[in-house]
């Protein structure tokens, strides 16, 4: 009698497998990215202030949207619940993160981040599930 893995699995865990991998993708991604600007913007010399701010948004938006579409593509069920807690968890570990290098207060900002990474996250995930596979 075969054994089929997936049809063994925790669905629970199978959940939480698929997010902690499209996160862990997620945050090698915006690693990538943030390296290659950086570069650039070592190159480029000066920087205007008010450029940085959008830009670190922009890259977290990008990569909470392949997270949640990794997400979906590997639990191939519930994009958008799962996609938004990719984004969600990315959220987190980029809030972590900041906290422990700056040792400064949470702003207003982040609670508008963790809308939009959560919203960008879930239209990851959406797209990620309704995609058709060649």
């Amino acid at each position: 009698m075969k054994s089929n893995k997936h049809s063994n699995e925790n669905p629970v865990l199978g959940a939480l497998r698929a997010i902690i991998i499209g996160c862990v993708i997620g945050a090698a991604f915006c690693a990538a990215l943030l390296g290659v600007f950086s570069l650039a913007f070592v190159s480029a010399g000066n920087i205007p202030q008010d450029f940085i701010s959008p830009l670190v948004i922009a890259l977290s938006v990008l990569s909470a949207f392949l997270a949640g579409f990794i997400t979906a593509k590997i639990s191939k069920k519930r994009g958008l619940i799962y996609g938004m807690l990719s984004g969600v968890l990315l959220f987190l570990l980029f809030l972590l993160a900041g906290l422990a290098a700056s040792q400064g207060p949470v702003s207003m900002e982040a609670g508008i981040r963790l809308v939009i990474m959560a919203l960008a996250g879930a239209i990851g995930g959406f797209l990620g599930v309704n995609k058709k596979s060649k």
